[in-house]
């Protein structure tokens, strides 16, 4: 729990503000941005310390191979120091021994001269002055030449003795030479091993200092990126609520005017009648669908901007509204077929104008003046053109959602079946064809199968006609 104290304590929501002539930007920087940030700064700084320590790891150990080196080189040289003070003291006790063996020769040779001199004195006794004298003499001169040779044969031994300690330190000095060699190799070899690796490392660590840099102007361009798209965004909420405040007036207008124009449409739809309700049905609920996007908090937003996004989806549903029964009052017929005339029979209960007797008018007669023009009272599809029995020479038109009406006595029809004709189309001429005492339209509103009462929908066509320049103001 400290840890986490500390942590939203040093990572808070910060805001930078620059002053560029008058006029003040925001800039925020949020807790994810420093978050990264810092662990993206840390991760560098941690690879560029390794890096750094690596190089001094590999130094350190470069210096204490170079100091090995040259301690195995200052051995290798005293080993071939003391090599050749042997050889010397070799060829020293070599030259010694010669002249101790030329020495022994000629102790011999005097030896063997004093034995002739001593047979000779046997020999020739009496010949000789003194002669006990003389063998004396020669006997003591043998002696001394034992004496001499002994100590000959003694240094002789001491001589070969040195030299087999010297042909021992000599071999020794050769072994000693011949594993310097090898370990001055191996550690000339490690040496170059090193000295390569060495100049690898150098040139990853070149690499690495230029991938950081590189990382570090991307981070910069980054963060200039986000600083300057948290500007942008701050002036797009800035002219956003501007604009929201500016339009909230309009907005209502057209709100309210759409919804007048709704009820007008739904009292011209009453007048005929008919309840609008019914008329629109399920059929006429607003459309829904599309992909599944994910909600969007709304956390960001400014209070204008829901105030303006909340009053925009009402207006956007109240016009739709109106639009929708904009398309169903297309379909029903509210105009008379005729321009100038005037109602001769209503519908309803009546006296047949034959008979005389009560019957019931299942629409109303038109007279008019000769050869008047039969108009439609809607847009629609022809779905019959002929003889229809009373009726005489009769139209039907088809106007969709429920809506049909006929046309009946016509002198003549001028359209044909299957034609889709418009509004105010001109489809036969006033006669008195069929069952009729004079010139009239016979003309009849159904809706669903059953008669309505067309007068009701003239009435419901005036109001139409005077709310229309309401309904296109709302529209615009």
């Amino acid at each position: 729990m400290k840890l986490k104290a500390v942590l939203d304590r040093i990572f808070t929501d910060r805001q930078i503000i620059i002053s560029t002539r008058g006029q003040l930007k925001y800039f925020r920087l949020g807790v994810p941005a420093q978050v990264m940030a810092m662990t993206v700064a840390v991760g560098f700084t941690s690879v560029f310390v390794y890096y750094m320590a690596t190089e001094s790891s590999q130094e350190q150990k470069l210096a204490i191979q170079t100091a090995k080196l040259i301690e195995l080189q200052n051995k290798y040289n005293s080993a071939s120091t003391d090599l050749a003070l042997a050889q010397s003291k070799l060829s020293s006790t070599k030259i010694e021994l010669d002249q101790q063996y030329a020495r022994l020769e000629d102790v011999l040779a005097d030896r063997k001269d004093i034995k002739d001199s001593l047979l000779a004195a046997k020999t020739g006794g009496n010949n000789k002055k003194k002669p006990e004298d003389r063998i004396r003499a020669i006997g003591e001169s043998l002696v001394a030449s034992n004496s001499r040779r002994e100590q000959l044969e003694l240094e002789v031994m001491q001589i070969n003795k040195l030299l087999f300690q010297t042909a021992i330190q000599r071999d020794r000095a050769a072994n000693d030479r011949i594993k310097t060699e090898q370990k001055l190799a191996s550690t000339q070899s490690w040496l170059d091993l090193y000295a390569s690796t060495k100049d690898e490392i150098y040139a990853e660590l070149q690499e690495t200092k230029k991938q950081f840099a590189s990382l570090q102007f991307d981070r910069a361009e980054k963060i200039s990126t986000e600083n300057r798209l948290n500007s942008e965004i701050s002036d797009l909420r800035s002219r956003i609520s501007k604009i929201s405040t500016e339009n909230q007036d309009l907005i209502g207008r057209v709100y309210n005017h759409a919804n007048e124009s709704v009820l007008a449409l739904k009292e011209t739809i009453t007048l005929t009648g008919l309840n609008p309700d019914k008329i629109l049905g399920p059929d006429e609920s607003l459309g829904q669908g599309g992909p599944f996007v994910g909600f969007r908090s709304t956390a960001n937003l400014l209070q204008p901007e829901l105030n303006y996004y909340e009053e925009a989806q009402r207006m956007e549903a109240s016009l739709a509204r109106w639009q929708s029964l904009q398309t169903i009052l297309k379909h029903i017929p509210l105009a008379r077929p005729v321009d100038v005339g005037y109602i001769t029979s209503r519908y309803g209960k009546r006296k047949d104008p034959l008979t005389k007797r009560t019957a019931h008018h299942s629409g109303v007669d038109l007279s008019g003046p000769r050869n008047s023009s039969i108009l439609a009272t809607a847009p629609g599809k022809v779905t019959f053109v002929g003889r229809n029995g009373a009726y005489g020479i009769m139209v039907t038109i088809d106007h969709g959602r429920g809506f049909k009406t006929r046309y009946g006595h016509l002198k003549k029809a001028l359209v044909k079946k299957g034609d889709v004709i418009d509004f105010r189309h001109k489809i036969g001429v006033m006669g008195s064809t069929g069952r009729s005492t004079g010139r009239h339209v016979h003309y009849e509103v159904i809706y669903e199968g059953k008669h309505r009462d067309p007068v009701k929908f003239f009435k419901a066509g005036k109001y139409a006609f005077k709310v229309t320049p309401k309904i296109q103001e709302a529209a615009n």
